[in-house]
């Protein structure tokens, strides 16, 4: 059975300038109790396999679930079998030979992403960015982790059923498929015959379905990106352009909690117009510690407040908000939940399933064992080199580098303290 998690993902800063964003582009966070989430979660899961063991597992089976390991839910259909050889058989075989194409340019540029950045912590730490492992709860915590779970289903989703189609198109059975429940991750799951994908399939085969996974992540990580970059656009259809900064969190002992609420929206500072979130963080970059503000909001008009110190930079003044464009809703569509944070949450959950999408496309690429890029790659020197101790002998120092590089600039990001935000 294939199912893939994300291990790792680059510093925001680095897929900012991917997107072409700025740099101001903020991920808050607001911390919620993940900890009690997760041990809810837990306790679920434990009382789903508890039911199993006095129902009996085999009976569970038989419904196409399997919930005989703990934290572990599997949900099988032979629908889904059926759906993904039907529509695997409707595909051009081209179209995965061009994404055996695009795998071998996605592994380059993998190689070089992460040895590019990971040269940084010995040149320049600053501008390296973080390359850390995915954990719910412990890397990635509050509204985050809501936004990356969505994405992460939708990665894991099309890279396995992608896997599913490009295996029914060269006619290696799926011995079975579905969705798959861990812990607070979720995914889809398919697994091909292994006795057929390695004893009859061809390489150019197996070399079509190992790709197709991340091929698959590519595509979709193109669509999200085409959304988030006409996101403006998108959003106009029910919102006005954005025409002011919505506070959703203040932190408790700063200038702004004795002045300002959660969901006063302001529209300009000392007198500078404000139109979106990032207008706001513009202007507090040229301010100094213990200076007058001048806030216009929406709802009390001028409050005046004084300026503490950030943590950042000593010299530079701080509010103490946090905030995201304000969009109010056109008449006929007020009916949208979470009114002006609906187009904030909508926009942090597709720049995530972005992130998400092309670090696993890139990461599941490299040559390193249990990754597809591994076999892609020995499957394509099979090719042209017909001795197998040649091909390992070409293997066994790039997988060797690969994950050395990968492990380094885990350390170095943990050491230097370099994380998601």
């Amino acid at each position: 059975m294939q199912t893939r998690i994300v291990l790792c993902t680059l510093h925001k800063h680095y897929i900012a300038e991917l997107l072409g964003l700025s740099r101001c582009f903020i991920w808050n966070v607001i911390y919620l109790d993940s900890l009690t989430v997760i041990a809810i979660i837990i306790a679920i899961y434990l009382l789903i396999y508890v039911v199993a063991q006095i129902i009996g597992i085999d009976k569970f089976k038989e419904r196409g679930i399997e919930a005989g390991t703990p934290f572990m839910i599997l949900l099988k259909t032979e629908r889904l079998n059926a759906f993904l050889t039907k529509m695997g058989k409707k595909i051009p075989r081209a179209f995965f030979n061009i994404g055996i194409g695009v795998g071998f340019i996605g592994m380059i540029f993998g190689f070089w992403m992460f040895l590019d950045n990971l040269i940084k912590f010995f040149i320049v730490p600053t501008s390296a960015g973080g390359v850390v492992p995915i954990i719910p709860g412990v890397t990635i915590t509050g509204l985050p982790l809501i936004y990356m779970l969505i994405g992460l289903g939708i990665a894991l989703i099309t890279h396995e059923f992608a896997h599913g189609l490009a295996s029914s198109r060269d006619d290696i059975p799926i011995k079975s498929s579905g969705l798959l429940f861990f812990l607070v991750l979720f995914g889809g799951f398919v697994e091909p015959d292994e006795e057929v994908f390695e004893k009859e399939a061809t390489p150019q085969a197996r070399m079509r379905l190992l790709a197709a996974g991340s091929y698959s992540n590519l595509i979709f990580a193109f669509i999200f990106m085409l959304l988030i970059m006409n996101f403006g656009a998108l959003m106009s259809v029910g919102y006005n352009p954005p025409s002011g900064a919505y506070i959703y969190d203040i932190s408790q002992g700063s200038p702004a909690s004795q002045a300002l609420e959660v969901g006063d929206v302001i529209t300009s500072l000392n007198g500078t117009r404000i139109s979106t979130w990032y207008d706001v963080s513009k202007f507090m970059v040229n301010t100094t510690a213990g200076s007058t503000l001048v806030i216009t909001t929406l709802e009390h008009g001028n409050i005046t407040i004084t300026l503490a110190a950030s943590d950042a930079n000593a010299t530079r003044g701080y509010i103490g908000i946090y905030g995201s464009d304000y969009w109010s809703p056109k008449p006929g569509w007020e009916w949208i939940p979470g009114g002006p944070m609906f187009p904030f949450h909508l926009q942090q959950t597709l720049v995530w399933t972005f992130v998400i999408l092309f670090s696993l496309a890139v990461f599941n690429l490299l040559p390193i064992p249990l990754l597809d890029g591994d076999k892609l790659l020995s499957n394509g020197l099979s090719l042209i080199i017909k001795n197998e101790r040649t091909i390992q002998r070409i293997m066994w120092p790039l997988r060797i580098v690969s994950l050395a590089i990968i492990l380094l600039s885990i350390g170095f990001s943990l050491w230097l303290g370099k994380g998601l935000f």
